[in-house]
């Protein structure tokens, strides 16, 4: 994190504006899972809510990072001029890059935002990990054979028909990558595929 020299009055109006930020709505529906999550609108619509009556501004630039990929840079300002900036970048692929692009920089834009406001993001689907006791989410078993050559050719056509972002498919998924997804999570990702490239079909053709 990049940040003024100092940081004492913006620490102090964050500190006051997150005591009194609610967790946003989840009012959307995750394309691959059954659950709800807060979109960029309600995390945006809490955020400016309280920020403003605390001398705090957000700002949230894209960028193309040297490597290709996608990134977002998020800067909270204080009308003492102090600031703290961050940015985070993954990579893009897909049929459709612009619009995968798209995709990407929002749901860079919620989290970043998310996490400079202390706004909860605790989807189901995203708190995947190895403690029952600091998750909502089901415990995965991550061990065991991996999915076979044929099976991350198969899901890999997948997300190129969807236009899907691997990094955040395999973070959804909890796993580092498709080739070292295991066997017991084959099924369940090509479902959350196959589901989104349904829901893409009918939204052409209406």
């Amino acid at each position: 994190m990049n940040h003024s020299s100092a940081i004492n009055e913006i620490a102090l109006a964050l500190s006051k504006a997150q005591e009194a930020i609610q967790d946003a709505d989840k009012s959307s529906d995750n394309p691959f899972f059954k659950t709800k999550y807060a979109d960029l609108s309600s995390v945006l619509n809490e955020i400016r809510a309280v920020f403003p009556k605390n001398g705090l501004a957000l700002v949230q630039s894209p960028f193309t990072a040297e490597n290709g990929n996608i990134g977002v840079t998020t800067m909270v300002v204080h009308s003492s001029g102090q600031w703290m900036s961050d940015s985070i970048d993954i990579p893009a692929q897909g049929k459709n890059l612009a619009q995968e692009s798209g995709s990407v920089i929002t749901y860079l834009r919620r989290y970043s935002a998310s996490a400079f406001a202390g706004i909860a993001q605790a989807d189901s689907d995203a708190n995947l990990g190895t403690s029952k006791a600091s998750n909502t989410a089901p415990v995965v078993n991550l061990k065991g054979p991996l999915i076979s050559k044929d099976q991350i050719e198969e899901i890999n056509n997948l997300m190129i028909e969807t236009s899907t972002n691997e990094a955040a498919f395999c973070q959804f998924l909890g796993v580092e990558s498709v080739a070292k997804m295991p066997q017991n999570l084959h099924d369940k990702a090509v479902a959350a595929l196959t589901k989104k490239l349904e829901i893409m079909e009918k939204s052409d053709v209406s």
